[in-house]
């Protein structure tokens, strides 16, 4: 399965909603977003997953949906101090 991995903090911007194959990391607004970009420490990246996969700790993934909108699928936060 084809889905957007993002950091969590960019996930808490307007990535819901848009297509896939449009997604530029730039234009997530809201959130955390902007502030991750200018740290510098912002990602996003198409990746293949089993069924089965997690993200890493501090990734969200969303995939496509049956008309190529991102939706939320699968989260791992961090937590730590």
């Amino acid at each position: 399965m084809l889905v957007l991995e993002v950091d969590q903090w960019t996930s808490t911007g307007n990535v819901i909603g848009r297509a896939i194959e449009d997604f530029r990391l730039e234009d997530v607004q809201g959130g955390d977003a902007k502030a991750v970009r200018d740290l510098g420490i912002a990602c996003a990246r198409l990746r293949e997953v089993g069924d089965t996969a997690r993200p890493s700790t501090g990734y969200v993934w969303f995939r496509p949906d049956e008309d190529g909108k991102l939706v939320f699928y699968r989260a791992t936060y961090d937590s730590s101090d």
